[in-house]
């Protein structure tokens, strides 16, 4: 992600460890994204895209949803059954 944020939009980024899955991302000193939040982790390009709908003067929350519309949903527990029973 740090190459992502460098290439797309020239920002260097700063890893801080912590422990028991605790995955954020802050930018400007705001939390843009929380993997606590949205039960994952990002896709690649979902926290550049949040960056730049929010320099482009999106109001975050919106910014979030925008850049989430293209993020595939996991399938539900019955959708996986269904597949994992099939045999497909």
């Amino acid at each position: 992600m740090a190459a992502e944020l460098e290439g797309k939009l020239g920002l260097t980024s700063e890893l801080i460890q912590g422990s028991g899955g605790i995955f954020e991302v802050e930018y400007k000193g705001t939390n843009i994204f929380s993997k606590k939040a949205v039960n994952r982790f990002p896709e690649d390009v979902e926290v550049p895209e949040i960056i730049r709908l929010v320099d482009q003067g999106l109001d975050l929350k919106e910014a979030q949803a925008k850049a989430a519309e293209n993020i595939p949903q996991p399938p539900s527990f019955m959708e996986w059954f269904g597949k994992f029973f099939k045999g497909g």
